[in-house]
């Protein structure tokens, strides 16, 4: 199959839409994938520094206890095992297949798979679309060999990778990967589409003595994606599996992306999932450079990375900074309590790392929790007369463990304190083994979540380890710390909002009965759907103002009193029927920012300025192209009021993104720009205005009258309610919407098509 450059681009944007898409979600069971009684490698090898060797071994020392089938064309046993030269001659029909072999071969061996009747396939094979035009042609015919594998209606084959390192099931367990063994159970859920990071991974969690339940790597995502296994996490819960002393009880999924094929059915499951479980993730694709390097690693196409941003709000996700991030939130995930608040309180041994945590805590958004006298009189009575009993609690450098236990005691039961960060530097007198017990053994007595910062590198490594027996977080340094417990109190908030507010979508027509309600939108859809049918016959992208505000009126936003004029009379006649203040502005498709431009004139308030502003206009359009789709437009002048903006845009991965903030000419100065995904509910439209820099204004800013948001979350409402109802709309915007004491105005519309 012979593939040029842009069918190599269009694959990676379309591969969603050849297969992902269309999949029956109903029919996906991956049950026997990840627990299979029978396992079926092809490729395995008796040379142990290859591929099939080594996920054979692993797959033995993992403790799998079911049949395992080994497929090799010339060694009659590997490791014990009876090996089979063909897929057709195996004695049953394994649950799982994995395969090893090189990439030209696959398609060939898959095939016997198919016609066997093994329905779960793993390919660590490269050389598939991260290789090149070759590869990706292979790629393409891989795919549609997955596509026909049902043709009887029955269960499809599920294909994990190719280019993949397997997976891990802890659980069950069994380790069908190339990496280092990994048998420590843990309550962590791993999704990697990297397997350079997985190993890491594997080796990072067996230093800090941490398990994880399941790892599962996705390579290239031909068949399975992250919002498969998102979903089989969901459905199958394991939290009564992996409860074990010093544990948060709770199960954490981390995972790292290169790409997310279908970002609404990934914002929906993981919103699901965050409800309950924290999900973290570490995605590339900041900079431009790093959108190249995955290209040419997983064959990623990424989409806007702000959008990003949004859409892990809206999904309750923790977005990682880096890879070092990324391991602290396992960490603490994994082993400790969620705080039920942003109070903060530190102990420390060290003034000059307790000072610099307080601007930590500031930064990340925390609060230093201020003792009540009780606490502070409880602290004297336990502490050195030169000791601080502020927060941060000085227990100074000759602190022995116990008086580091009686700082603990007295914080971890005042009710104001949620979380405790605990910070010890290797002085002389430290007993920092002993002081790590201490904080061990306080940890399972109390719930609070305890965060240790056990600074320095040989000295405390003794430290360490025992807090890690007893499944404290520690860093080395206290800002890591900081920001470990920051992160867990926004998943918190998330949780709660994710739980509390299972938001409806708003709805301007909420006041009226959902019968007529029905009735409106058709009406409202046909009025637009006229205007599109007519911008579409003239193969035009961008609406006209006059089409625009067609558009906005369809649905119920309040336009201006506007009118094309073909002469100086249809505007002198306008004035009469509507009165001066008046603008004039030209209508073109090719004029999209017409302030820019000279497309636009205020302030007309008699008639001899309406002339001159009039033939201003007539020159500008002289020089115009499309003469045809030019006209001028006269609009009755709003008074004045605040100006805001309100747009969409489509994402290539989530969807229309809609975006309010302060608008006319602070839109470019202030960069007053809130984000959201359509559909938004109330409560995240609340949530957009309150953030927005221009809400101090909306509120009333030192004394001045305010406005009335409910007004803008209405109008917000009907702009989404148009954007949902036309998938052909790709941008738009109004800017300015005035909002003022006789309402709230689109004055200036802009739409753009696909």
């Amino acid at each position: 199959m012979a593939l040029n450059k842009k069918t190599f681009f269009n694959f990676f944007l379309g591969q969603k839409n050849n297969f992902s898409k269309g999949k029956d979600n109903s029919l996906l069971n991956l049950d026997l994938m990840f627990y299979p009684k029978s396992i079926a490698l092809v490729g395995a090898s008796s040379d142990d520094k290859k591929l099939g060797s080594i996920v054979l071994k692993n797959i033995i020392d993992s403790g799998f206890k079911g049949e395992i089938f080994p497929l090799n064309l010339t060694s009659a046993t590997i490791l014990g095992l009876k090996t089979y030269k063909d897929y057709e001659d195996l004695p049953s029909i394994p649950d799982l297949a994995l395969i090893a072999i090189p990439a030209k071969f696959v398609l060939e061996v898959l095939e016997k798979i198919i016609k066997k009747g093994t329905k779960n396939v793993v390919i660590f094979s490269a050389g598939f679309k991260e290789a090149g035009l070759e590869g990706l042609a292979l790629e393409q015919d891989l795919l549609e060999m997955i596509k026909k594998s049902s043709t009887d209606g029955s269960i499809k084959i599920n294909v994990l990778g190719p280019n993949c390192l397997g997976f891990v099931n802890n659980l069950f367990p069994v380790n069908v990967t190339f990496g280092q063994p990994v048998n420590k159970k843990g309550n962590l859920r791993f999704i990697s589409q990297s397997g350079a990071i997985a190993s890491s991974v594997f080796d990072w969690a067996e230093y800090n003595e941490i398990g994880f339940s399941e790892f599962v790597t996705l390579g290239n995502k031909t068949d399975l994606n992250e919002n498969d296994v998102l979903k089989y996490f969901y459905e199958n819960d394991i939290s009564s599996q992996t409860k074990e002393e010093g544990n948060s009880g709770l199960v954490p999924v981390g995972m790292y992306l290169e790409s997310i094929i279908d970002g609404k059915e990934f914002i929906n499951i993981s919103k699901k999932l965050s409800a309950k479980n924290p999900l973290f993730l570490l995605k590339p694709g900041k900079s431009n450079e790093s959108k190249k390097a995955m290209q040419s690693h997983t064959g990623s196409i990424a989409g806007e990375d702000y959008v990003l941003d949004v859409a892990l709000k809206k999904a309750g996700i923790i977005r990682c900074d880096g890879i070092e991030d990324f391991f602290d939130l396992a960490k603490v995930f994994a082993w400790e309590k969620i705080p039920k608040g942003k109070n903060i309180a530190i102990i420390s041994n060290a003034g000059g790392p307790a000072v610099l945590s307080s601007d930590f805590v500031a930064e990340e958004g925390l609060k230093l929790v201020r003792f009540d006298e009780e606490t502070r009189n409880e602290l004297e009575k336990h502490l050195p007369r030169a000791a601080s009993i502020l927060n941060p609690v000085d227990v100074l450098g000759d602190a022995l463990a116990e008086r580091y236990e009686s700082a603990i005691k007295t914080l971890i039961v005042d009710e104001d304190v949620h979380s405790l960060l605990i910070i010890l530097t290797p002085q002389v007198m430290t007993q920092i083994e002993q002081t790590a017990e201490v904080i061990g053994r306080l940890s399972l007595e109390f719930s609070k979540p305890i965060i240790c910062s056990f600074m320095g590198g040989s000295h405390i490594a003794k430290g360490e380890k025992v807090l890690n027996k007893f499944k404290i977080p520690s860093f080395r340094y206290p800002e890591r710390a900081v920001k470990a417990i920051a992160r867990m109190s926004q998943w918190a908030e998330y949780r709660d909002l994710l739980n509390v507010s299972s938001g409806s979508v708003i709805s301007s027509k909420s006041v009226i009965s959902t019968k007529e309600s029905d009735l409106s939108q058709d009406k409202q859809n046909f009025e637009a759907n006229k205007i599109l049918s007519k911008v579409l016959t003239t193969d035009r992208k961008n609406l006209d103002s006059f089409e625009a505000n067609g558009m906005l009126q369809a649905y119920g936003i309040n336009t201006p009193p506007t009118k094309k004029c073909m002469g100086l009379d249809d505007a002198r006649s306008f004035v009469q029927e509507n009165s001066f203040p008046v603008v004039l502005k030209i209508s073109s498709p090719q004029m999209l920012h017409k302030s820019d431009e000279g497309g636009v004139i205020v302030g007309i308030d008699n008639d001899e300025i309406l002339e001159e502003a009039f033939r201003s206009m007539q020159k500008i359009m002289e020089n115009m192209k499309e003469s045809n789709f030019n006209s001028i437009q006269i609009q009755k002048q709003v008074a004045k009021g605040l100006e805001l903006i309100i747009g969409s845009k489509k994402d290539i991965v989530f969807g229309n993104v809609l975006m309010f903030g302060a608008g006319g000419i602070l839109a470019n100065l202030i960069e007053d720009r809130n984000l959201g995904l359509i559909p938004i509910s109330e409560a995240e439209v609340a949530l957009m205005i309150k953030n927005s820099k221009v809400n101090k204004l909306i509120e009333g800013y030192r004394g001045e009258k305010g406005y009335d948001s409910t007004k803008i979350a209405d109008l917000i409402s009907k702009f989404q309610t148009m954007i949902s109802s036309h998938p052909e709309i790709s941008e738009a915007d109004i800017n300015p919407v005035i909002l003022n004491d006789d309402g709230i105005w689109a004055v200036d519309g802009k739409i753009i098509l696909i």
